[in-house]
């Protein structure tokens, strides 16, 4: 890039510094920290999964392209920091990469010292920081060097990175399953108060992370799709061994595709993950279960099926 982010370009940069504090995060942590986007900009830039303890951190993302006087200073709409749960990093984008400090601030403390202002009648907050802030600055308890960013997150840097173990190429993602994945996502779009975040990159067994937004709350979806016939009613489930990661927060959603008629069956599965292996078996490098939708032959099934219909509210009715 030659010369400065131009007042035209304040989109662009704003997104430019989100996704340079997402790789930062993602390579301090060592994949400890998975971050997860928006499909929809409903207040809350990325939701970052902590492994270790399986907790989901809202995050805002707010960058400048330029210093006044050696200080950052953000102007933050008040309805995008009204939410209490939502953590708002802040800084200088600089030539390939972030200046030296960030700011990590919850948001009640930012509402509570930056300056509630107003411009075109609309409430905001007005503040600055500086990147050599004075022990009595309001700002220095929440300022950060920022190769120190993953630490205030609850990630150690020294931590060594998790195993994963790199997916054989026949288990990737097929058609079948993005097809699945697609139609849980436009079931859950239907519901006003979830917020639905996707993995970037896809390393974990959460697929999905949906978030109500009046609690706050999040439980992550791993999506499996069987695709059933007259001939084949009843189709293995596979769940690959070195990526399950059972939480209290995870569940595992299974839809059936009918593809003589060209529609998911009417029934579907919303399993707890910390309850999958009391009926899921080793085979080879997955877990598997097998799936007939609108059966009464396999009753240890029967307590976790649900109507697709009703998706939405079930997931509403986790949260």
């Amino acid at each position: 890039m030659e010369g400065p982010w131009t007042r035209d370009e304040a989109s662009a940069s704003g997104q430019v510094f989100e996704d340079r504090v997402w790789a930062l995060l993602m390579e301090q942590s060592r994949g400890h920290l998975h971050v997860f986007r928006p499909l929809l900009d409903r207040g809350v830039d990325a939701l970052l999964h902590r492994l270790a303890d399986g907790a989901y951190i809202p995050v805002q993302a707010k960058g400048r392209s330029s210093l006044r006087k050696g200080t950052v200073q953000l102007l933050v709409a008040a309805e995008s920091v009204a939410d209490d749960r939502v953590v708002l990093i802040g800084g200088e984008i600089v030539d390939g990469g972030l200046g030296p400090k960030l700011l990590v601030v919850p948001t009640p403390d930012f509402r509570r010292l930056a300056l509630l202002t107003s411009a075109n009648g609309a409430p905001e907050y007005a503040m600055s920081f500086s990147m050599n802030p004075r022990s009595k600055d309001r700002w220095q308890p929440w300022v950060v060097p920022t190769d120190q960013l993953v630490e205030k997150f609850g990630v150690p840097l020294s931590l060594p990175a998790p195993t994963i173990a790199a997916e054989p190429p026949w288990l990737r993602r097929s058609p079948l399953g993005f097809l699945g994945e697609s139609e849980v996502i436009r079931r859950l779009a239907e519901a006003e108060r979830l917020n639905l975040f996707r993995p970037f990159p896809d390393l974990e067994t959460v697929e999905l992370a949906v978030r109500h937004l009046p609690s706050g709350r999040v439980v992550g979806l791993q999506i499996k799709t069987v695709s059933v016939d007259a001939v084949n009613p009843n189709r293995p489930v596979d769940i690959y061994m070195s990526s399950f990661r059972p939480a209290p927060t995870t569940y595992f959603t299974v839809v059936a595709w009918m593809p003589d008629e060209r529609r998911f069956h009417d029934e579907c599965l919303v399993i707890p993950s910390a309850e999958l292996l009391r009926f899921a078996r080793p085979d080879g490098v997955h877990y598997q279960f097998e799936f007939q939708p609108g059966s009464t032959q396999q009753p240890r099934l029967d307590k976790y099926r649900r109507a697709l219909s009703s998706l939405s509210d079930e997931i509403e009715r986790l949260l």
